[in-house]
């Protein structure tokens, strides 16, 4: 476990994103109330023609009922074809561990809800609004779907740059549509997003320092060659000595 923790916290994008997540901690607190106030008492054009369609529709796109399943079927798949456990590790770890982070600020800061006209942290409201899990959900868990695919070589570089491009267009509809519904303040979002990222960073620090072949002893069907994609990587000694751990 110390190797573990040593390896994240000496890894430069994630110190960079966890001080970007204090840092934005810090400012949605006070310094950005008034974003946040200009965004939430924006005019909300088509309010009534609009509203039934963006929460039934849109407003489900990240959300973890719609998210997690695609991440199963690609984890699923990926581990199926290749034997080996690590997409499903890997997966399940960065679902939990995002939600840990984004259920432990919102029970700790306590934010007033949008609809309350007030951003302030430990309301009395008992809001949950800081930071946003849709936000976090578009990040981690389609940022996941990403990694294993590209890890895995399971498309072509212009379909995974086409993912890459629809990944930015879920996060900022998930983000125009939340903030026209009051469903959350600006930096609510922002923030989501922060956590969804330094999660997601956290998890591909996690894939590099799973030794290889270790996921693929456990793996009880497929039958055939036991070598997987992670074994390929190894010479034939490294690959028995992985047999014998």
């Amino acid at each position: 476990m110390s190797e573990i923790a040593w390896g994240i916290a000496s890894d430069k994008i994630a110190i960079a994103l966890a001080v970007l997540l204090i840092t934005m901690t810090m400012l949605s607190a006070g310094p950005l109330h008034p974003i946040d106030n200009l965004i939430n008492n924006a005019p909300r054009p088509f309010w009534d023609e609009l509203r039934l369609f963006l929460i039934l529709w849109p407003d489900t796109v990240a959300s973890r009922f719609v998210a997690i399943p695609v991440l199963a079927v690609t984890a699923l798949q990926l581990a199926y074809r290749h034997r080996s456990w690590r997409p499903i590790i890997l997966g399940a770890v960065g679902v939990v561990g995002m939600m840990g982070l984004v259920a432990s600020m919102k029970l700790f800061f306590s934010r007033n809800h949008p609809r309350s006209f007030d951003p302030a942290f430990f309301g009395d409201s008992g809001g949950v609004s800081f930071p946003s899990g849709h936000g976090a959900n578009a990040i981690l868990i389609y940022g996941l779907v990403l990694f294993l695919i590209i890890r895995y070589q399971a498309a072509r570089p212009h379909i995974i740059r086409r993912l890459g491009f629809c990944i930015v267009g879920i996060a900022l509809l998930q983000s125009v549509v939340s903030a026209y519904l009051h469903f959350h303040w600006f930096t609510d979002l922002a923030t989501g997003m922060i956590a969804g990222g330094l999660s997601l960073r956290i998890v591909i620090c996690l894939d590099a320092m799973i030794p290889g072949g270790r996921t693929t002893m456990w793996w009880p069907w497929y039958g055939g060659s036991f070598w997987s994609a992670d074994e390929t990587r190894q010479s034939p000694t490294d690959a028995e000595e992985a047999r014998a751990a």
